[in-house]
């Protein structure tokens, strides 16, 4: 098996190990929910119930992008990565808008009454459960470098926050009870589902939005500038007269297309001539062959370049 094929691989396994796992959280916190009569530990459940179904679409998307290419998908399957992703953050954002009204609602009608008890056992177990299984997979993907894994990742962080936030507002509603205070403690849980609502809006946007940008075939400027770059340096080197770049990027994905303009008496003429330009350039570019689509074409007319209303009209040379 080759490097590409290893690091799919691990990035698969990954995928149906966080589905596996995802789904014991969403279970536990569902049933925990009911029981203690939480919100916040409901919204917790739910939220996971919600990613199991995000993440087997990311699974899919994996092992669809590991395929290249097809018949219908000749550029392949690159666009669906950041498709899935979007739904994801939009999934979670609805969610939140849920809780946050929902939390303002109990709040405004009294509180609600929780027995906190076995929800500080489930909060503790499900803190460190959540924060560890995060740095692991944190830890693996600074070498796999996966777009996928990397928002995937970031459900489990959301999760043990939500957790961690849970666990320590219940410990305080616990100590609150029994004491001058106690009647407070109704109003814990739904300013905790508040507290977590609105701290989960950054990590959805944080997920919607590079992945619209995508979608909507947004051009990542670092990428255009990289490459811009490059082609000022082989500018000078052979004497082009004119180049246009245009570049896309979906997940771990590029797209670049480079149009150069030669004069008439460019001397590299052959075939085996123009192709070895197009091996320095794309050496220079760099990264995974399997995770770029390159095309360089050489030209004598400004009308076979991309973007031509962008260029001066002046062909002669």
């Amino acid at each position: 098996m080759d490097i590409l094929g290893a690091r799919r691989s691990i990035e698969q396994k990954l995928l149906m190990q966080s589905v596996g796992l995802m789904a014991l959280v969403a279970v536990s916190g569902t049933i925990m929910g009911i029981v203690t009569g939480s919100s916040a530990v409901l919204l917790d459940g739910v939220f996971s119930f919600v990613d199991v179904v995000i993440k087997i679409m990311m699974l899919m998307t994996a092992k669809l992008v590991a395929r290249e290419t097809s018949k219908r998908f000749q550029f392949g399957y690159w666009q669906f990565e950041p498709l899935v992703l979007a739904v994801e953050g939009f999934f979670i954002l609805l969610i939140v808008l849920y809780a946050l009204s929902s939390g303002i609602t109990d709040l405004l009608s009294g509180g609600r009454h929780v027995d906190f008890g076995p929800a500080i056992y489930y909060a503790i177990f499900f803190t460190v459960a959540d924060t560890a299984y995060y740095l692991y997979v944190r830890r693996i993907n600074k070498s796999l470098q996966s777009n996928l894994i990397k928002f995937d990742n970031v459900s489990w962080y959301v999760d043990a926050l939500l957790e961690a936030a849970i666990l320590i507002s219940f410990v305080v509603a616990t100590m609150l009870e029994g004491t001058e205070y106690g009647k407070w403690a109704a109003y814990i849980d739904p300013i905790v589902l508040i507290v977590l609502a609105v701290q989960m809006i950054p990590s959805a946007i944080h997920i919607i939005v590079p992945s619209t940008k995508q979608i909507l075939g947004w051009a990542p400027s670092s990428l255009h500038d990289e490459v811009q770059e490059i082609m000022e340096r082989f500018m000078k080197k052979y004497d082009f007269k004119d180049y246009v770049t245009s570049v896309q990027a979906y997940g771990n994905s590029r797209i670049i297309e480079i149009d150069i303009l030669v004069r008439k008496n460019f001397p590299y003429q052959t075939i085996a001539e123009l192709d070895a330009i197009r091996n320095e350039i794309d050496a220079e570019i760099g990264g995974n062959p399997t995770e770029k689509w390159v095309t360089i074409s050489f030209t004598g007319t400004r009308k076979w370049m991309a973007k031509d209303y962008l260029l001066d009209e002046d062909d002669d040379d």
